[in-house]
């Protein structure tokens, strides 16, 4: 071969070496996700699933009239339900159901209800995938699951300034109707220091400080939590009985923001001391108190109380960002096929 046309060849290789590198030839990830409007919570975790996809490169379908859409989608790997009883089938794709927590899921058997046998696999932020797994194998029936959580798709730490103390209005639970809450609440709103958001103001637990609604997009609530830089998250007392956390400590988290919490068992585990913490369950005068001695301490210490945010940051992103929750979800869906064509070999065996 002539110099010329070793050069050429040369020449060739490195270039379809780089074209190769900068092209990803591998079939591109297509994922399905059943949402409705009128699940508040749920039409915003569908978003943060289809920004941290689409991060990841892959391609998502989001359906928001509860999966009637999809059915026009063909060669979708997975479909994430993240609605309760929704009666959409796929047969070409398994599908995925979430289930944040017990009630519309488990009966007071704590057992899966059997309207929710059907699903190829459980998107879990509950406490009971062993008992799930006991109760499919009493069954004989294939188990899979995977941890996931109302997190947020991965950002960057941003070191913010710490103007004041934002909080949401509550739209149920114990948070809306225990009267030491509600003065909790009316408190906060004449501290000065305290911004509310939420789905409509409640006049009954709050007097001043409602700034508005916050759309359902994946991002806003990101760029309002950065706009105030202190979070004060409650649970509901569903949360906290069942150890379970509200996307409330992923959005902090993520967002880079100083947080204060209640003594959620899921929180005090996970983000330890990154987190600022009160006892609810002490009389309301006293809670506003702890919680204005933090903001008193936050406000004179800004270094220490950013170091924390920085280190909530951190457990954000290594443990608990959508992205990384897809990934898992991406492994135990190649559980599955490989556990579908291992029975499928048995089944050409045993003809």
């Amino acid at each position: 071969m002539s110099f010329k046309n070793t050069l050429f060849l040369l020449l060739f290789l490195l270039m379809s070496y780089a074209f190769i590198q900068y092209f990803d030839y591998r079939p591109k990830i297509k994922i399905g996700i059943i949402s409705d409007a009128k699940y508040c919570g749920e039409r915003e975790v569908a978003w943060r699933i289809k920004i941290a996809a689409e991060n990841l490169g892959w391609k998502v379908f989001l359906d928001e009239k509860e999966g009637r859409q999809l059915k026009k989608q063909k060669k979708l790997d997975w479909v994430i339900c993240l609605l309760p009883y929704n009666r959409q089938v796929y047969k070409n794709c398994p599908t995925y159901q979430t289930i944040f927590h017990p009630f519309n899921y488990l009966n007071s058997e704590r057992k899966l209800e059997p309207f929710y046998e059907k699903y190829d696999g459980y998107l879990l932020t509950i406490n009971e995938a062993e008992a799930l797994q006991k109760e499919f194998q009493s069954k004989n029936k294939p188990f899979f699951s995977s941890s996931f959580y109302p997190s947020l798709q991965y950002m960057d730490y941003k070191k913010l300034a710490l103007n004041d103390l934002m909080t949401m209005v509550p739209v149920w639970g114990n948070r809306l109707k225990d009267e030491k809450f509600k003065k909790i609440y009316n408190m906060l709103s004449r501290s000065g220091f305290t911004k509310f958001y939420g789905i409509h103001k409640n006049k009954d637990i709050i007097e001043s400080g409602y700034m508005g609604k916050i759309p359902f997009d994946g991002t806003s609530v990101v760029e309002i939590l950065q706009k105030h830089g202190i979070v004060l998250i409650f649970h509901s007392e569903i949360h906290n009985k069942e150890q379970i956390p509200s996307s409330r400590i992923f959005e902090a988290a993520a967002a880079s923001t100083v947080i204060i919490s209640d003594q959620n068992e899921f929180i005090k585990k996970h983000f330890k001391d990154a987190v600022f913490y009160v006892d609810t369950s002490l009389p309301a005068e006293e809670v506003y108190a702890h919680i204005q001695h933090h903001m008193e301490n936050i406000r004179q210490n800004p270094e220490s109380a950013l170091d924390k945010a920085k280190k909530a940051h951190q457990i954000f992103a290594e443990r608990f960002s959508m992205d990384n929750q897809l990934l898992n979800i991406l492994s135990m869906h190649n559980q599955i096929k490989k556990n579908e064509n291992k029975n499928f070999t048995l089944f050409l065996k045993r003809k």
